[in-house]
């Protein structure tokens, strides 16, 4: 088993004299290590325990990392080295302002007089001569920002490491989508979307405490921040308008976006990865981590009406004026559909998804079903978790509800059967 050990600090009087390191990207965050292992021939032998002690930052402020000699025989590379080191990081990593998160690479420093300062490198092995150099105490690891790399020295997803300092950053719309935008600039959307991975198994690794923590008197949780999170989605735009200072200045040229690594504007394909990165990670955090009890109790004490103005929104979007044709706001490829049912398996109260409102005064079959019956070619098969939610909600109503008139007079039946007896349906 690992252990963790932190040892009180000895604090310096003065900072220590940096070394020389070698070119390239700037590096951040600058740890001094100094690690006990018994030097070995090409390999690691003995049944003993062995310690890696790594001095972190200026403070050389001491880490110790207990490993069996089992586990130290699993460092054939130095990839694997770097990632033993990055799971016994614990302590803050500074990241820029306006970011929510962290997401870094290690880089690994031979500090000799003779070699003033070599990498070392993912694929390289580490051999006798690297772990002397582990017990002399010669290896130094830093933390690099990706945002210090050039578009062609990006390291694969698989070497990144992720960091953030607190949940409501974390879940903040504003940052989220203006840091996506950033990554799609500066590496492009397929890089982006690698970090975004990151982010995703960061949320899905909480403990079902933390997300069922009662964060306030209303007795709000982690899941109402989502919420928030995926209401956010209908000002995508215009917050990545926002992050990039030349917007103003563009026009719709290709040479005006040069500066974008996939040379345009990230526009229709990046909002489409934020819904589904956002809904899917909100999905998953429902289905495997909500407690039904404080579903229930957190949207019970909310406005019924403003709760169930959200949730359908999200599922189908709300009509403008008297038309209920044109609709927006809703989560794309039936992603709000998808979690509205998975929000009724945990407990959400009947009153947020059954009954009558809006403009309309129709229930949420009605919602979704009417605009379909007036244009059914409007129909995209994306949208199947749709027509599953319709018939989760039609086993789940009344028949009063199912037989419910809206201001139209129309009734949930009258669009089912209107929808499937069009001479269109019959392929």
């Amino acid at each position: 088993a690992k252990h963790l050990q932190d040892v009180a600090p000895e604090v310096p009087n003065h900072l220590p004299a940096q070394p020389q390191v070698p070119s390239g990207p700037p590096l951040a965050e600058p740890l001094f290590s100094h690690r006990k292992m018994p030097p070995v021939d090409g390999g690691v032998h003995g049944a003993e325990n062995h310690i890696l002690k790594v001095l972190g930052g200026f403070s050389g402020e001491p880490l110790r990392v207990h490993l069996t000699s089992q586990e130290a025989k699993k460092i054939v590379r130095i990839r694997d080295l770097k990632r033993c080191l990055a799971r016994h990081v614990t302590r803050p990593v500074t990241r820029s302002d306006g970011t929510p998160f962290s997401v870094y690479w290690i880089r690994l420093i031979h500090m000799d007089v003779s070699t003033a300062g070599m990498e070392l490198h993912d694929e390289d092995t580490v051999d006798a001569e690297i772990w002397k150099w582990l017990e002399q105490g010669s290896l130094r690891y830093m933390l690099a920002d990706v945002f210090c790399f050039p578009p062609e020295e990006l390291p694969s997803g698989d070497d990144l490491n992720f960091s953030f300092q607190n949940l409501e950053e974390l879940l903040d719309p504003k940052l989220l989508i203006g840091y996506a935008f950033k990554l799609c600039k500066h590496g492009g959307q397929a890089w982006c979307e690698s970090v975004f991975s990151l982010w995703t198994s960061a949320l899905l690794s909480l403990s079902s405490n933390q997300v069922n923590a009662v964060e306030n008197i209303l007795g709000h949780t982690l899941l109402n921040r989502c919420l928030s999170l995926l209401q956010g989605l209908d000002e995508a735009e215009d917050l990545m308008r926002a992050a990039d200072p030349e917007f103003a200045n563009r026009i719709q040229w290709a040479d005006w976006y040069e500066d974008f690594y996939d040379k345009h504007w990230p526009g229709e394909t990046i909002q489409d990865f934020l819904h589904k990165t956002f809904a899917s990670m909100t999905i998953e955090l429902v289905r495997r981590k909500a407690d039904p009890h404080r579903v229930e109790e957190s949207f019970r004490h909310m406005n019924k009406h403003r709760v169930k103005s959200d949730l359908w929104k999200l599922v189908q979007g709300h009509p403008y004026g008297c038309s209920r044709l044109r609709n927006d706001g809703a989560l794309r490829f039936g992603l709000g559909a998808d979690l509205l049912m998975a929000l009724i398996d945990k407990g959400l109260p009947r009153c947020c998804w059954a009954g009558h409102w809006g403009p309309f005064n129709d229930n949420l079959l009605q919602h979704i079903m009417a605009p379909l019956a007036a244009v059914p070619f409007d129909w995209n098969p994306e949208d199947g978790a749709k027509a599953e939610l319709c018939i989760f909600l039609a086993e789940r109503f009344s028949l009063e509800e199912l037989c419910h008139q809206a201001t139209d007079g129309q009734i949930a039946f009258s669009h089912a059967e209107e929808f499937c007896c069009g001479a269109w349906a019959a392929n």
